[in-house]
């Protein structure tokens, strides 16, 4: 898989901070939340995520 070039000014990576003052109720809308962005990602993606796994668990040559 390419990655696509990071834009000038841009950090490579992003840290997420979790507050520790949420409810329950906050913790579980969050993680349904997730829980519903990652289902569409596979739905939209499953091949393509399945063959860049598999791509990358063979070995380096």
């Amino acid at each position: 898989m390419t990655k696509a070039p990071a834009k000038p000014g841009l950090p490579l990576s992003l840290s997420v901070e979790i507050p520790t003052t949420w409810t329950p109720e906050q913790a579980l809308a969050v993680f349904e939340l997730l829980t519903e962005i990652r289902d569409s990602v596979w739905h939209q993606y499953n091949v393509q995520i399945q063959t860049e796994l598999q791509n990358q668990r063979l070995p380096n040559k």
